[in-house]
C-alpha cells in the first residue's frame, strides 16, 4: 500500500518497518488476539460494520421479499439495474452453450434445441434431425465465409 505525502510517496504498509527507501524489518505483533491481520483489537469502525451487517441480515431475513417487490412496483428501472449487478455477466453464456458433455451430433441437435428455448420434452427425433442439418448448413456458409466467399 502507498500513499501521497508531501515528501513524494510513501509505503504505508503498517507491517514494514521502513527507513528511507529501504525496508529494514518486518515487524510482527506480539499480541495477536484479535482476528484481524494486524493483531490488534478491532476498530470502532469495524464493529461498527458487523453490528451493521447483522442488522441488515436480520431486516434482510424479516422484510427483504417485501423491498423487492416495493422496488419492482415504485422504479422498475432500478430494480433492472439491481438484477443486471447481482447476476453474473456470464450467467447464462455458460448454460446456454453448454456443449462440453455432447458426445453425439443428437446431442448437439438437442443442445440447439434447448438453446432456443425448446422444452426438453416437447423435442422429437426429427426435431432433432432438422437441428442437425440446420447446424451442418450454419457450419458450411460459415466456411464459405472464412474462404472470403
Amino acid at each position: 500500500m502507498f500513499r501521497h505525502t508531501e515528501f513524494g510517496v510513501v509505503n504505508a504498509a503498517p507491517s514494514l518497518g521502513v527507513l528511507g527507501r529501504h525496508a529494514t524489518k518486518i515487524v510482527m505483533s506480539k499480541t495477536r488476539k484479535s482476528g484481524n491481520r494486524y493483531g490488534e483489537p478491532p476498530s470502532t469502525r469495524d464493529k461498527l460494520s458487523s453490528a451493521f451487517v447483522e442488522a441488515l441480515e436480520k431486516d434482510w431475513a424479516e422484510h427483504g421479499s417485501e423491498v423487492i417487490q416495493q422496488i419492482r412496483l415504485d422504479n422498475p428501472v432500478k430494480y433492472g439495474e439491481l438484477i443486471a449487478r447481482l447476476i453474473p455477466m456470464d450467467a447464462n453464456l455458460a448454460s446456454a452453450s453448454n456443449f462440453t458433455q455432447c458426445k453425439s451430433m443428437e446431442d448437439i441437435g438437442r443442445q440447439l434445441l434447448l438453446q432456443v428455448g425448446v422444452e426438453e420434452i416437447a423435442i422429437t427425433p426429427s426435431m432433432i434431425q432438422a437441428a442437425i442439418a440446420a447446424n451442418d448448413a450454419l457450419v458450411a456458409r460459415l466456411e464459405q465465409i472464412a474462404q472470403g466467399n
